[in-house]
Protein backbone atom coordinates (compact mmCIF):
# COMPACT_ATOMS: atom_id res chain seq x y z
CA UNK A 1 0.00 0.00 0.00
CA UNK A 2 1.02 3.82 -0.88
CA UNK A 3 -0.16 6.90 0.88
CA UNK A 4 -0.09 9.94 -0.85
CA UNK A 5 -0.93 13.45 0.75
CA UNK A 6 -1.27 16.95 -1.21
CA UNK A 7 -1.49 19.91 0.29
CA UNK A 8 -3.55 22.25 -1.73
CA UNK A 9 -4.48 26.19 -2.04
CA UNK A 10 -8.09 24.65 -0.75
CA UNK A 11 -8.29 21.28 0.13
CA UNK A 12 -5.95 18.46 1.66
CA UNK A 13 -6.05 15.37 -0.33
CA UNK A 14 -5.00 12.07 1.02
CA UNK A 15 -5.15 8.59 -0.66
CA UNK A 16 -4.01 4.94 0.04
CA UNK A 17 -3.34 2.83 -3.25
CA UNK A 18 -2.47 -0.62 -3.39
CA UNK A 19 -2.39 -2.63 -6.44
CA UNK A 20 -3.31 0.26 -8.40
CA UNK A 21 -6.51 0.43 -7.27
CA UNK A 22 -7.86 3.66 -4.78
CA UNK A 23 -9.20 2.07 -1.72
CA UNK A 24 -9.43 4.73 0.22
CA UNK A 25 -9.65 8.99 -0.03
CA UNK A 26 -10.12 11.93 2.03
CA UNK A 27 -10.85 15.57 1.17
CA UNK A 28 -10.18 18.45 3.91
CA UNK A 29 -10.07 22.32 3.92
CA UNK A 30 -6.77 23.53 4.25
CA UNK A 31 -5.56 25.04 6.86
CA UNK A 32 -2.82 27.85 5.24
CA UNK A 33 -2.32 28.80 8.84
CA UNK A 34 -1.49 25.59 10.23
CA UNK A 35 -0.96 23.24 7.43
CA UNK A 36 0.17 20.50 10.08
CA UNK A 37 -3.04 20.13 11.65
CA UNK A 38 -4.77 19.69 8.30
CA UNK A 39 -2.60 16.94 7.18
CA UNK A 40 -3.50 14.96 10.31
CA UNK A 41 -6.80 15.37 9.86
CA UNK A 42 -6.65 13.92 5.97
CA UNK A 43 -4.31 11.34 7.37
CA UNK A 44 -7.03 10.08 10.43
CA UNK A 45 -10.11 9.86 7.39
CA UNK A 46 -7.59 8.10 5.21
CA UNK A 47 -6.60 5.33 7.66
CA UNK A 48 -9.45 4.03 8.67
CA UNK A 49 -9.93 0.35 8.21
CA UNK A 50 -5.84 0.33 6.96
CA UNK A 51 -3.12 -2.06 8.57
CA UNK A 52 -0.37 0.13 9.11
CA UNK A 53 2.15 -2.43 8.87
CA UNK A 54 0.70 -3.09 5.38
CA UNK A 55 1.96 0.56 4.27
CA UNK A 56 5.18 0.66 2.15
CA UNK A 57 5.56 4.58 1.65
CA UNK A 58 4.32 7.57 2.41
CA UNK A 59 4.45 10.67 0.09
CA UNK A 60 3.62 14.52 0.80
CA UNK A 61 3.43 17.43 -1.82
CA UNK A 62 3.12 20.21 0.67
CA UNK A 63 2.62 23.67 0.16
CA UNK A 64 4.87 24.82 2.95
CA UNK A 65 8.01 25.71 1.21
CA UNK A 66 6.00 26.87 -1.51
CA UNK A 67 4.52 29.76 0.42
CA UNK A 68 7.04 30.47 2.54
CA UNK A 69 9.49 31.49 -0.13
CA UNK A 70 6.80 32.83 -2.28
CA UNK A 71 5.28 34.81 0.88
CA UNK A 72 8.83 35.60 2.07
CA UNK A 73 7.91 33.96 5.58
CA UNK A 74 11.74 32.68 6.04
CA UNK A 75 14.36 33.37 8.10
CA UNK A 76 17.35 35.81 6.97
CA UNK A 77 20.65 34.14 5.37
CA UNK A 78 23.93 34.90 5.31
CA UNK A 79 25.06 34.37 1.43
CA UNK A 80 29.16 34.19 0.48
CA UNK A 81 29.88 33.81 -2.95
CA UNK A 82 33.26 33.79 -4.77
CA UNK A 83 32.46 35.69 -8.11
CA UNK A 84 36.10 36.00 -9.50
CA UNK A 85 36.90 38.44 -11.97
CA UNK A 86 34.99 39.23 -15.21
CA UNK A 87 30.94 38.90 -13.70
CA UNK A 88 28.34 41.76 -12.35
CA UNK A 89 26.10 39.76 -10.21
CA UNK A 90 24.29 43.06 -9.05
CA UNK A 91 20.64 42.31 -8.87
CA UNK A 92 20.70 38.05 -9.09
CA UNK A 93 20.55 37.52 -5.77
CA UNK A 94 17.89 37.88 -3.46
CA UNK A 95 20.18 39.28 -0.77
CA UNK A 96 23.32 41.48 -1.28
CA UNK A 97 25.90 38.64 -0.68
CA UNK A 98 29.49 39.13 1.29
CA UNK A 99 32.13 38.96 -1.52
CA UNK A 100 34.77 36.57 -0.49
CA UNK A 101 38.54 35.93 -2.56
CA UNK A 102 39.73 33.35 -3.98
CA UNK A 103 39.02 31.68 -7.85
CA UNK A 104 38.29 28.95 -9.86
CA UNK A 105 39.17 29.54 -13.06
CA UNK A 106 36.50 27.36 -16.31
CA UNK A 107 39.20 24.17 -15.86
CA UNK A 108 38.53 23.99 -12.45
CA UNK A 109 42.03 25.11 -11.49
CA UNK A 110 42.33 27.22 -8.53
CA UNK A 111 43.95 30.62 -9.53
CA UNK A 112 43.44 32.27 -6.61
CA UNK A 113 43.55 31.05 -2.80
CA UNK A 114 41.18 32.57 0.13
CA UNK A 115 42.84 35.42 1.19
CA UNK A 116 42.01 35.52 5.34
CA UNK A 117 43.75 39.09 5.45
CA UNK A 118 41.04 40.51 3.36
CA UNK A 119 38.09 38.95 5.83
CA UNK A 120 39.11 39.53 9.33
CA UNK A 121 35.57 40.96 9.61
CA UNK A 122 34.03 37.74 8.73
CA UNK A 123 36.62 35.26 10.95
CA UNK A 124 35.04 37.30 13.94
CA UNK A 125 31.42 37.31 12.49
CA UNK A 126 29.15 35.65 15.26
CA UNK A 127 26.99 33.16 12.96
CA UNK A 128 24.07 31.40 13.85
CA UNK A 129 21.56 29.32 12.34
CA UNK A 130 21.62 28.53 8.36
CA UNK A 131 23.80 30.23 5.59
CA UNK A 132 25.07 29.83 2.06
CA UNK A 133 28.10 29.73 0.00
CA UNK A 134 28.64 29.24 -3.74
CA UNK A 135 31.71 30.08 -5.77
CA UNK A 136 31.85 30.75 -9.82
CA UNK A 137 32.94 27.17 -11.31
CA UNK A 138 33.10 25.28 -7.94
CA UNK A 139 31.22 22.65 -9.54
CA UNK A 140 35.03 21.79 -11.08
CA UNK A 141 36.75 22.24 -7.73
CA UNK A 142 34.77 22.92 -5.16
CA UNK A 143 37.84 23.50 -2.13
CA UNK A 144 37.07 26.96 -1.65
CA UNK A 145 33.95 26.59 -0.88
CA UNK A 146 34.58 23.66 2.00
CA UNK A 147 37.32 25.51 3.25
CA UNK A 148 34.99 28.66 3.34
CA UNK A 149 32.52 26.74 5.07
CA UNK A 150 34.45 25.37 7.80
CA UNK A 151 35.58 28.76 8.73
CA UNK A 152 31.70 29.73 8.88
CA UNK A 153 31.11 26.94 11.16
CA UNK A 154 34.17 27.87 13.29
CA UNK A 155 32.08 31.27 13.46
CA UNK A 156 28.68 29.39 14.96
CA UNK A 157 26.41 28.40 11.66
CA UNK A 158 25.12 25.18 12.51
CA UNK A 159 24.41 24.35 8.96
CA UNK A 160 25.65 25.43 5.77
CA UNK A 161 24.60 25.05 1.92
CA UNK A 162 27.10 24.57 -1.00
CA UNK A 163 26.16 25.50 -4.37
CA UNK A 164 28.29 22.59 -5.56
CA UNK A 165 26.65 20.11 -3.53
CA UNK A 166 23.08 21.29 -4.69
CA UNK A 167 23.48 21.50 -8.26
CA UNK A 168 26.35 20.05 -10.73
CA UNK A 169 25.22 22.49 -13.44
CA UNK A 170 27.80 25.33 -14.20
CA UNK A 171 25.54 28.60 -14.20
CA UNK A 172 26.68 30.18 -10.84
CA UNK A 173 23.64 32.33 -10.84
CA UNK A 174 20.69 29.69 -10.97
CA UNK A 175 23.49 27.28 -8.09
CA UNK A 176 23.73 30.31 -5.84
CA UNK A 177 20.04 30.90 -5.51
CA UNK A 178 18.90 27.40 -4.83
CA UNK A 179 21.80 27.06 -2.30
CA UNK A 180 20.55 30.35 -0.59
CA UNK A 181 16.64 29.57 -0.86
CA UNK A 182 17.34 26.12 0.95
CA UNK A 183 19.09 27.85 3.07
CA UNK A 184 16.36 30.06 4.01
CA UNK A 185 13.42 27.15 4.30
CA UNK A 186 16.00 25.08 6.07
CA UNK A 187 14.90 25.21 9.70
CA UNK A 188 11.26 25.72 8.99
CA UNK A 189 11.33 23.09 6.53
CA UNK A 190 13.00 20.33 9.32
CA UNK A 191 10.68 21.45 12.00
CA UNK A 192 7.75 20.56 9.80
CA UNK A 193 9.64 16.78 8.69
CA UNK A 194 9.67 16.26 12.58
CA UNK A 195 6.29 16.92 13.69
CA UNK A 196 4.94 14.56 10.35
CA UNK A 197 7.36 12.26 11.80
CA UNK A 198 6.38 12.27 15.20
CA UNK A 199 2.39 12.32 13.81
CA UNK A 200 3.09 8.84 11.94
CA UNK A 201 4.96 7.08 14.77
CA UNK A 202 2.06 8.29 16.77
CA UNK A 203 0.02 5.71 14.44
CA UNK A 204 2.34 3.51 14.30
CA UNK A 205 3.30 4.14 10.91
CA UNK A 206 6.90 3.32 9.90
CA UNK A 207 7.39 3.43 6.56
CA UNK A 208 9.71 5.41 4.44
CA UNK A 209 8.28 9.02 4.21
CA UNK A 210 8.92 10.91 1.01
CA UNK A 211 8.73 14.45 -0.34
CA UNK A 212 7.54 14.82 -3.73
CA UNK A 213 9.95 17.42 -6.38
CA UNK A 214 9.15 19.93 -8.74
CA UNK A 215 10.43 17.47 -11.71
CA UNK A 216 7.72 14.57 -10.29
CA UNK A 217 10.54 12.38 -8.39
CA UNK A 218 10.23 12.01 -4.56
CA UNK A 219 13.29 12.12 -2.09
CA UNK A 220 13.42 10.36 1.27
CA UNK A 221 12.85 12.64 4.29
CA UNK A 222 16.38 13.04 5.59
CA UNK A 223 17.13 13.58 1.81
CA UNK A 224 15.08 15.97 1.27
CA UNK A 225 15.99 17.76 4.33
CA UNK A 226 19.85 18.49 2.80
CA UNK A 227 18.15 20.52 -0.75
CA UNK A 228 14.75 21.40 0.40
CA UNK A 229 14.25 23.77 -2.24
CA UNK A 230 13.98 20.76 -4.25
CA UNK A 231 10.30 20.61 -2.40
CA UNK A 232 9.22 23.98 -3.99
CA UNK A 233 6.08 23.78 -6.81
CA UNK A 234 5.59 20.42 -5.89
CA UNK A 235 1.24 20.75 -6.09
CA UNK A 236 1.99 21.29 -9.91
CA UNK A 237 3.95 18.16 -9.66
CA UNK A 238 1.73 16.41 -8.47
CA UNK A 239 -1.03 17.10 -10.56
CA UNK A 240 1.24 16.31 -13.71
CA UNK A 241 2.00 12.76 -12.19
CA UNK A 242 -1.69 12.43 -11.16
CA UNK A 243 -2.71 12.81 -14.78
CA UNK A 244 0.06 10.28 -16.04
CA UNK A 245 -0.96 7.98 -13.51
CA UNK A 246 -4.87 8.12 -14.42
CA UNK A 247 -4.77 8.44 -18.20
CA UNK A 248 -1.45 10.02 -19.66
CA UNK A 249 -2.24 10.96 -23.06
CA UNK A 250 -1.24 9.63 -26.26
CA UNK A 251 -1.66 13.18 -28.65
CA UNK A 252 -0.14 16.75 -27.76
CA UNK A 253 -2.16 17.76 -24.94
CA UNK A 254 -2.38 20.59 -22.42
CA UNK A 255 -3.55 19.54 -19.09
CA UNK A 256 -5.48 21.84 -16.56
CA UNK A 257 -5.52 21.04 -12.56
CA UNK A 258 -8.08 23.87 -11.26
CA UNK A 259 -8.04 24.40 -7.86
CA UNK A 260 -10.11 26.37 -5.59
CA UNK A 261 -7.26 29.42 -5.93
CA UNK A 262 -5.16 28.48 -8.74
CA UNK A 263 -4.98 26.69 -12.27
CA UNK A 264 -2.14 24.68 -13.15
CA UNK A 265 -1.13 24.64 -16.81
CA UNK A 266 0.96 21.79 -18.40
CA UNK A 267 2.37 20.94 -21.74
CA UNK A 268 2.65 16.94 -22.65
CA UNK A 269 3.90 15.18 -25.91
CA UNK A 270 3.62 11.10 -26.29
CA UNK A 271 2.31 10.71 -23.28
CA UNK A 272 5.15 12.48 -21.02
CA UNK A 273 4.84 15.93 -19.44
CA UNK A 274 7.31 18.42 -20.88
CA UNK A 275 10.04 19.81 -18.60
CA UNK A 276 11.45 23.26 -18.65
CA UNK A 277 14.45 23.49 -20.29
CA UNK A 278 15.89 25.33 -17.91
CA UNK A 279 15.68 25.94 -14.08
CA UNK A 280 12.20 26.72 -12.61
CA UNK A 281 12.13 30.70 -11.09
CA UNK A 282 11.14 31.86 -7.77
CA UNK A 283 10.31 34.78 -6.93
CA UNK A 284 11.93 36.35 -10.06
CA UNK A 285 15.08 34.73 -9.18
CA UNK A 286 16.97 32.15 -11.39
CA UNK A 287 17.17 28.85 -9.54
CA UNK A 288 18.91 25.55 -11.01
CA UNK A 289 15.58 23.17 -9.59
CA UNK A 290 14.72 21.01 -12.21
CA UNK A 291 10.87 21.29 -13.05
CA UNK A 292 7.88 20.57 -15.55
CA UNK A 293 7.24 23.18 -18.09
CA UNK A 294 4.21 24.65 -16.07
CA UNK A 295 2.45 27.96 -15.07
CA UNK A 296 0.20 28.65 -12.36
CA UNK A 297 -2.40 31.59 -12.87
CA UNK A 298 -4.79 32.83 -10.22
CA UNK A 299 -8.10 31.31 -10.98
CA UNK A 300 -9.94 28.90 -9.59
CA UNK A 301 -12.87 27.55 -8.37
CA UNK A 302 -13.04 30.28 -4.88
CA UNK A 303 -11.95 33.03 -7.33
CA UNK A 304 -13.26 36.05 -5.95
CA UNK A 305 -15.79 37.87 -8.74
CA UNK A 306 -15.49 41.99 -9.02
CA UNK A 307 -17.23 44.09 -11.56
CA UNK A 308 -16.03 46.38 -13.20
CA UNK A 309 -17.14 50.03 -14.23
CA UNK A 310 -17.69 49.06 -17.76
CA UNK A 311 -20.25 46.06 -16.94
CA UNK A 312 -17.08 43.49 -17.68
CA UNK A 313 -15.57 41.26 -14.84
CA UNK A 314 -12.17 40.38 -13.10
CA UNK A 315 -12.06 36.71 -11.59
CA UNK A 316 -9.41 36.55 -9.28
CA UNK A 317 -6.24 36.55 -8.18
CA UNK A 318 -7.54 36.71 -4.40
CA UNK A 319 -9.61 33.92 -3.23
CA UNK A 320 -13.27 34.49 -2.07
CA UNK A 321 -13.96 31.52 0.18
CA UNK A 322 -16.70 28.74 -0.40
CA UNK A 323 -19.18 29.21 -3.22
CA UNK A 324 -22.23 30.66 -2.26
CA UNK A 325 -23.83 26.99 -3.90
CA UNK A 326 -22.27 25.09 -0.68
CA UNK A 327 -22.86 27.63 1.86
CA UNK A 328 -20.13 30.55 1.17
CA UNK A 329 -21.26 34.24 1.52
CA UNK A 330 -20.46 35.68 -1.85
CA UNK A 331 -20.38 35.00 -5.57
CA UNK A 332 -17.75 32.84 -6.55
CA UNK A 333 -16.43 31.56 -10.11
CA UNK A 334 -18.14 27.98 -9.17
CA UNK A 335 -21.02 29.84 -8.61
CA UNK A 336 -21.07 31.53 -12.14
CA UNK A 337 -20.26 27.84 -13.82
CA UNK A 338 -23.18 26.45 -11.73
CA UNK A 339 -25.54 28.94 -12.96
CA UNK A 340 -24.21 28.86 -16.55
CA UNK A 341 -25.11 25.12 -17.13
CA UNK A 342 -21.23 24.08 -17.00
CA UNK A 343 -21.32 21.73 -13.39
CA UNK A 344 -24.22 20.51 -10.82
CA UNK A 345 -23.45 21.11 -7.45
CA UNK A 346 -24.51 22.91 -4.11
CA UNK A 347 -27.49 24.65 -3.95
CA UNK A 348 -28.60 25.82 -7.60
CA UNK A 349 -31.04 28.35 -5.64
CA UNK A 350 -28.27 29.63 -3.74
CA UNK A 351 -25.85 30.33 -6.50
CA UNK A 352 -28.20 31.83 -8.61
CA UNK A 353 -29.21 34.24 -5.85
CA UNK A 354 -25.46 35.83 -5.38
CA UNK A 355 -25.63 35.89 -9.55
CA UNK A 356 -28.34 38.65 -9.45
CA UNK A 357 -26.95 40.43 -6.68
CA UNK A 358 -24.26 41.69 -9.54
CA UNK A 359 -27.00 42.95 -11.71
CA UNK A 360 -28.30 42.20 -14.84
CA UNK A 361 -29.90 39.21 -16.56
CA UNK A 362 -28.25 36.03 -14.09
CA UNK A 363 -27.56 33.68 -17.07
CA UNK A 364 -25.74 36.31 -19.25
CA UNK A 365 -23.67 37.69 -16.48
CA UNK A 366 -22.32 34.45 -15.31
CA UNK A 367 -21.66 33.01 -18.67
CA UNK A 368 -19.80 37.00 -18.48
CA UNK A 369 -17.96 35.17 -15.65
CA UNK A 370 -17.09 32.77 -16.79
CA UNK A 371 -15.43 33.56 -20.21
CA UNK A 372 -13.90 36.21 -18.36
CA UNK A 373 -11.84 33.38 -16.58
CA UNK A 374 -11.51 31.71 -19.52
CA UNK A 375 -9.91 34.13 -21.27
CA UNK A 376 -7.24 34.80 -18.38
CA UNK A 377 -6.06 30.27 -19.01
CA UNK A 378 -6.29 30.84 -22.86
CA UNK A 379 -4.06 33.73 -23.10
CA UNK A 380 -1.39 32.35 -20.26
CA UNK A 381 -1.29 29.40 -22.12
CA UNK A 382 -0.53 31.48 -25.61
CA UNK A 383 2.29 33.20 -23.36
CA UNK A 384 3.50 29.55 -22.67
CA UNK A 385 3.42 28.52 -26.30
CA UNK A 386 5.11 31.44 -27.23
CA UNK A 387 8.01 30.92 -24.66
CA UNK A 388 7.97 27.09 -25.62
CA UNK A 389 8.77 28.11 -28.75
CA UNK A 390 11.36 30.80 -28.15
CA UNK A 391 13.19 28.37 -25.97
CA UNK A 392 16.86 27.54 -26.59
CA UNK A 393 17.68 24.40 -29.56
CA UNK A 394 20.50 22.18 -28.14
CA UNK A 395 20.38 19.03 -29.98
CA UNK A 396 19.83 18.25 -34.00
CA UNK A 397 16.63 16.23 -33.11
CA UNK A 398 15.45 19.84 -32.13
CA UNK A 399 16.50 21.39 -35.18
CA UNK A 400 14.89 19.02 -37.27
CA UNK A 401 11.50 18.78 -35.34
CA UNK A 402 11.20 22.23 -34.66
CA UNK A 403 9.76 23.52 -31.17
CA UNK A 404 6.51 24.68 -32.12
CA UNK A 405 3.56 22.95 -29.82
CA UNK A 406 0.27 22.78 -31.06
CA UNK A 407 -1.98 21.54 -28.70
CA UNK A 408 -5.02 18.55 -29.82
CA UNK A 409 -6.96 18.12 -26.62
CA UNK A 410 -7.60 19.30 -22.94
CA UNK A 411 -7.24 17.21 -19.78
CA UNK A 412 -9.09 18.78 -16.74
CA UNK A 413 -8.21 17.57 -12.98
CA UNK A 414 -9.29 19.05 -9.95
CA UNK A 415 -12.38 20.16 -7.79
CA UNK A 416 -13.87 22.13 -10.31
CA UNK A 417 -12.26 20.91 -13.61
CA UNK A 418 -15.98 19.25 -14.98
CA UNK A 419 -16.62 23.12 -15.49
CA UNK A 420 -13.99 25.26 -16.16
CA UNK A 421 -12.13 23.03 -18.45
CA UNK A 422 -14.97 22.06 -20.88
CA UNK A 423 -15.28 26.39 -21.22
CA UNK A 424 -12.53 26.29 -21.74
CA UNK A 425 -11.72 23.37 -24.45
CA UNK A 426 -14.44 25.61 -25.98
CA UNK A 427 -13.10 28.49 -26.55
CA UNK A 428 -10.03 26.75 -27.84
CA UNK A 429 -11.80 24.35 -29.87
CA UNK A 430 -10.45 21.01 -28.20
CA UNK A 431 -11.73 17.94 -26.94
CA UNK A 432 -11.90 17.42 -22.87
CA UNK A 433 -10.63 14.84 -20.94
CA UNK A 434 -11.70 14.27 -17.33
CA UNK A 435 -10.11 11.19 -16.28
CA UNK A 436 -12.08 9.08 -13.15
CA UNK A 437 -10.30 9.96 -10.02
CA UNK A 438 -9.57 13.44 -11.20
CA UNK A 439 -10.87 15.02 -7.94
CA UNK A 440 -8.09 13.15 -5.70
CA UNK A 441 -5.00 13.33 -9.00
CA UNK A 442 -2.45 15.05 -7.01
CA UNK A 443 -2.57 12.50 -4.02
CA UNK A 444 -2.57 9.97 -6.19
CA UNK A 445 0.09 11.20 -8.03
CA UNK A 446 2.00 11.84 -4.78
CA UNK A 447 1.62 8.26 -4.02
CA UNK A 448 3.41 6.38 -6.78
CA UNK A 449 5.61 9.11 -7.58
CA UNK A 450 9.62 7.42 -8.63
CA UNK A 451 11.49 8.09 -6.48
CA UNK A 452 14.29 9.94 -8.20
CA UNK A 453 18.31 11.26 -7.94
CA UNK A 454 20.61 13.83 -10.23
CA UNK A 455 24.46 13.81 -10.49
CA UNK A 456 26.94 15.34 -12.94
CA UNK A 457 29.97 14.57 -14.47
CA UNK A 458 32.82 16.39 -15.18
CA UNK A 459 35.91 15.18 -16.92
CA UNK A 460 38.98 16.43 -18.26
CA UNK A 461 40.97 13.98 -20.16
CA UNK A 462 44.32 16.53 -20.45
CA UNK A 463 44.16 17.04 -16.76
CA UNK A 464 43.29 13.18 -16.21
CA UNK A 465 40.32 13.47 -13.54
CA UNK A 466 36.73 13.20 -13.13
CA UNK A 467 34.53 14.75 -10.80
CA UNK A 468 31.64 13.76 -9.54
CA UNK A 469 30.30 17.30 -7.97
CA UNK A 470 27.38 16.53 -5.59
CA UNK A 471 29.40 14.13 -3.89
CA UNK A 472 32.81 16.31 -3.99
CA UNK A 473 34.52 12.91 -5.24
CA UNK A 474 37.22 13.61 -7.67
CA UNK A 475 39.27 11.10 -9.35
CA UNK A 476 41.72 9.84 -11.85
CA UNK A 477 40.40 8.74 -14.90
CA UNK A 478 39.92 5.55 -16.12
CA UNK A 479 41.82 4.70 -19.65
CA UNK A 480 40.61 4.47 -22.17
CA UNK A 481 37.89 7.00 -21.39
CA UNK A 482 34.66 8.34 -23.74
CA UNK A 483 30.79 9.28 -22.98
CA UNK A 484 29.79 5.32 -22.58
CA UNK A 485 32.50 5.19 -19.79
CA UNK A 486 31.32 8.62 -18.47
CA UNK A 487 27.61 7.09 -18.04
CA UNK A 488 28.40 3.88 -16.27
CA UNK A 489 30.76 5.62 -13.91
CA UNK A 490 27.82 7.89 -13.04
CA UNK A 491 25.50 5.06 -13.43
CA UNK A 492 27.23 3.54 -10.96
CA UNK A 493 27.29 6.53 -8.18
CA UNK A 494 23.61 7.11 -8.79
CA UNK A 495 22.90 3.10 -7.97
CA UNK A 496 25.47 3.42 -5.13
CA UNK A 497 23.30 6.48 -3.75
CA UNK A 498 20.01 4.99 -4.16
CA UNK A 499 21.12 1.73 -2.05
CA UNK A 500 22.45 4.09 0.77
CA UNK A 501 19.19 5.82 0.62
CA UNK A 502 16.50 2.74 0.27
CA UNK A 503 15.70 4.11 -3.13
CA UNK A 504 14.31 0.79 -5.46
CA UNK A 505 16.54 -0.15 -8.20
CA UNK A 506 15.45 1.63 -11.54
CA UNK A 507 16.85 3.33 -14.96
CA UNK A 508 19.22 6.48 -15.38
CA UNK A 509 18.61 8.24 -18.34
CA UNK A 510 20.92 11.27 -19.44
CA UNK A 511 19.37 14.79 -19.03
CA UNK A 512 22.69 16.64 -20.99
CA UNK A 513 25.94 15.78 -22.32
CA UNK A 514 28.28 18.16 -23.96
CA UNK A 515 32.25 17.33 -25.25
CA UNK A 516 34.53 20.07 -25.62
CA UNK A 517 38.09 19.67 -27.09
CA UNK A 518 41.20 21.20 -25.17
CA UNK A 519 43.52 23.13 -27.64
CA UNK A 520 47.23 23.46 -27.00
CA UNK A 521 49.78 24.92 -29.35
CA UNK A 522 47.16 24.57 -32.33
CA UNK A 523 47.34 20.73 -31.59
CA UNK A 524 44.10 18.85 -29.68
CA UNK A 525 45.17 17.77 -26.22
CA UNK A 526 42.38 16.55 -24.65
CA UNK A 527 38.59 16.63 -24.11
CA UNK A 528 36.16 17.92 -21.54
CA UNK A 529 33.56 16.05 -20.57
CA UNK A 530 29.85 17.31 -19.11
CA UNK A 531 27.34 14.40 -17.88
CA UNK A 532 23.88 15.03 -16.57
CA UNK A 533 22.19 12.05 -15.42
CA UNK A 534 19.36 10.95 -12.88
CA UNK A 535 17.53 7.89 -11.54
CA UNK A 536 14.29 8.22 -14.31
CA UNK A 537 11.75 9.87 -12.56
CA UNK A 538 7.58 9.24 -13.10
CA UNK A 539 5.31 7.39 -11.67
CA UNK A 540 5.20 3.36 -10.09
CA UNK A 541 2.47 1.59 -12.40
CA UNK A 542 -1.26 3.27 -13.79
CA UNK A 543 -4.01 3.80 -11.12
CA UNK A 544 -7.42 3.33 -11.86
CA UNK A 545 -9.36 6.25 -9.73
CA UNK A 546 -12.68 6.24 -7.99
CA UNK A 547 -15.61 8.27 -9.21
CA UNK A 548 -16.61 11.39 -7.18
CA UNK A 549 -19.76 12.68 -7.15
CA UNK A 550 -19.85 16.35 -6.37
Amino acid sequence: MYLGIDVGGTFTDAVIITEGQVVNQAKVPTNHEDVFTCIVEALDQVLVGIKMAALKRVVLSSTIVTNALTENKVAPVFLAVMTGPGMNVTGKFPVEPYYVSGYVDHRGKITAQLDWSRHRDLLNKKGRGVCAVSGKFAVRQPQNEYLLAHELKKCGYQKVFLGSELSGELNFIRRTNSAYFSAAVYELFQRFANRVQRALQERNIYAPIHVLKADGGTLPLEVALQQPVEAVFTGPAASVLGIEALAAPQVRSISLDVGGTTTDIAFWENGIPLMAKRGADINGYHTAVRAFHMRSVGIGGDSKIKKLADGAYQVGPEREGPAAALNGMRATLSDALIVAGYVSFGSYTRALAVIKELGGEPLAEANKIVQAAVAKITETIEEMLVEWAKQPVYTVDDVIKGSEFKPQQLIGVGGGSLGLVKAVGEAMHLNVDIPVGAMVANAIGAAVARPTLVAGLRADTTKGYYLIPESGRREKLPRPFNQKVAEEILTAWLHEQAKAWQLPNQATEVISCERFRTIHDYARVGDIYNLRMQLKPGILYQVCGREVLL
